[in-house]
């Protein structure tokens, strides 16, 4: 399981210029966030660039309808914060995506 944590802070080259790109899509103030880092530097490993972008993207724009102010970090990873922000529909569940 530790050999999936990747030490941004051991990442040189490239890779660190890639993700501080990245990060600037992320408002200052969830930026420190290291565990928020670390999520997004897997993400860029696993999918690269373009597919994170895309990802973070969605999660920004679900994060503004919603009016979500919490942790990013935890929006992103958490299945339950995420669901707890999906618009329901009249039977209180959440809207068929086909």
């Amino acid at each position: 399981m530790a050999a999936k944590i990747i030490a941004i802070e051991e990442q040189d080259g490239p890779f660190q210029a890639i993700l501080q790109r990245t990060m600037r899509m992320v408002p200052d103030r969830q930026r420190k966030d290291k565990n928020l880092q670390r999520l997004i530097a897997f993400r860029l490993r696993q999918d690269g660039e373009a597919e994170t972008n895309a990802y973070l993207i969605k999660k920004i724009r679900e994060i503004i309808q919603c009016s979500y102010t919490g942790s990013w970090y935890d929006y992103l990873k958490s299945d339950v914060e995420e669901k707890a922000c999906k618009p329901k529909d009249r039977n209180d569940s959440p809207p068929d995506v086909a």
